[in-house]
């Protein structure tokens, strides 16, 4: 595992490739300011997840109570990425609403795209903590000229919302008709982003696995 201090929403591409160590991320905060506001526990709250069996970093992004982390295919680039997978992570005492996530992350791909689909919020839970999850399907980014869609799982901790996203750039496609993934795609996606857990070590209501 590698702990690393991480969050932010947003999405940038590059960067040298580097090969991940072991087989799962460890997101926590370990280093703070000394002026930021106290976090609940301590800081010691961690986003694990286990990538996929082989893939690499093209983008990391460590900040003292932000980061993200871009992972892609050996044979894939933070250029010309067809297979990604994003996780980010923001540390603040006052966590945002996963609502707000979903919207944030809806108006991003309605301003690069020339049309979106996506499927409503679902929430539940995660080791005791509040979940959501929710697709969006872009027929056209205007930047790259491909179709673009993306699984999203967010978790709201007492210290931090932590978001894994799973996405693939495709053809351009009709939003109503929905991009080319086949079933097995998409079922292993969803089983991906659910190894994605937050826990607070040697904690009785938040265990870590």
């Amino acid at each position: 595992m590698r702990p690393v201090r991480l969050l932010a929403l947003t999405c940038a591409l590059l960067a040298a490739p580097e090969t991940m160590p072991g087989r799962s991320l460890a997101f926590a905060q370990t280093m703070d300011s000394p002026t930021a506001e106290p976090l609940p526990a301590g800081g010691r709250e961690t986003l694990d997840f286990d990538p996929p069996p082989g893939w690499v970093e093209v983008f990391r992004d460590d900040r003292p109570r932000s980061g993200v982390v871009h992972l892609v295919p050996p044979d894939q680039s933070g250029a010309d990425w067809r297979d990604m997978v994003t996780v980010q992570v923001l540390k603040t005492p006052e966590p945002p609403a996963l609502e707000a996530l979903h919207a944030r992350a809806r108006a991003r791909y309605e301003a690069a795209c020339d049309a979106v689909r996506g499927g409503g919020l679902q929430t539940g839970e995660t080791n005791g903590l509040d979940t959501g999850f929710w697709t969006l399907a872009c027929g056209t980014n205007r930047d790259s000229g491909l179709g673009e869609t993306a699984f999203f799982k967010a978790m709201r901790g007492v210290e931090g919302v932590y978001l894994v996203q799973r996405a693939w750039r495709t053809d351009p496609f009709d939003p109503d008709q929905g991009p080319a993934l086949t079933a097995e795609q998409q079922r292993a996606a969803i089983d991906r982003l659910a190894t994605a857990v937050v826990c607070v070590p040697d904690s009785a209501a938040y265990p870590c696995p």
